[in-house]
C-alpha cells in the first residue's frame, strides 16, 4: 500500500513540478451502508500552461482487514468525452489517463465501491500533504442510512441533513491541506 501511495505522491507531485497545473478542488459524495462504501467524486485540475498534458494519475484505495473487494470503478471526463479513463485496475488501486488542455480546466469524475468486512470505512486524503498547497475548495457528504451509528469521524462535519430514513453529513473546506485520512467507524 506504501508503494501505491508513493507512486500517487510522485505522480500529483509532477502536477506541482510543472507549476502550471493544479490540483485545486474536488468535490465527493460517500454513500455508507452496512457492507459497503461508494465514492463518487469529480476532481478539478487546471491547466495555465500553453500545452494540453496527458497525465497518468494512480488512485489508491484503502487496504486493511476492515476493506474488502472493490467490486467497481469508473472514470470520465465530464466536461469533455473520452479525455478521461480507467486505463487498468486492481484492489490496490487504478491507474487512470487524464487529458487537461492548454488554458483550461478539466473535471475528472472517478467512482468506486468497496466491499467492507467491517465497521470502519476510509477514503485517502493524506496524499495531499507532499503536493505542498492544498485544495482552494473542497466539498464532501456522507449520506447513511439511520440503521447506522457512526461511533468516530477523523474530520467533523459541518451540517446535517435528515430525511425519513437516512443522514447526511456535510464538509465545506477552503485552502484545506488534509494531514489525515477521512475515517469513520461504525456500528
Amino acid at each position: 500500500m506504501k508503494r501505491y501511495i508513493f507512486i500517487l505522491i510522485y505522480l500529483f507531485s509532477t502536477l506541482q513540478l510543472f507549476g502550471e497545473l493544479r490540483f485545486y478542488r474536488e468535490d465527493l459524495h460517500f454513500t455508507l451502508t452496512d457492507s459497503t462504501f461508494s465514492v463518487d467524486g469529480l476532481y478539478f485540475l487546471r491547466n495555465s500552461s500553453q500545452q494540453t498534458y496527458l497525465q497518468h494519475l494512480f488512485y489508491p484505495f484503502p487496504q486493511n482487514n476492515s476493506y474488502g473487494k472493490v467490486d467497481t470503478v469508473f472514470c470520465e471526463n465530464i466536461s469533455r468525452s473520452d479525455s478521461s479513463r480507467v486505463i487498468q485496475w486492481d484492489q490496490n488501486g487504478a491507474h487512470l489517463l487524464v487529458i487537461i488542455p492548454a488554458q483550461d480546466t478539466t473535471i475528472a469524475r472517478i467512482c468506486y465501491k468497496q466491499k467492507l468486512m467491517g465497521n470502519k470505512a476510509e477514503y485517502i486524503l493524506e496524499t495531499t500533504v507532499f503536493w505542498e498547497k492544498g485544495f482552494e475548495q473542497a466539498y464532501y457528504d456522507l449520506t447513511f442510512p439511520k440503521t447506522i451509528t457512526i461511533d468516530s469521524l477523523s474530520y467533523l462535519p459541518d451540517e446535517l441533513e435528515e430525511t425519513e430514513t437516512s443522514y447526511k453529513l456535510i464538509w465545506k473546506k477552503k485552502d484545506f491541506l488534509p494531514l489525515k485520512n477521512f475515517v469513520m467507524k461504525f456500528k
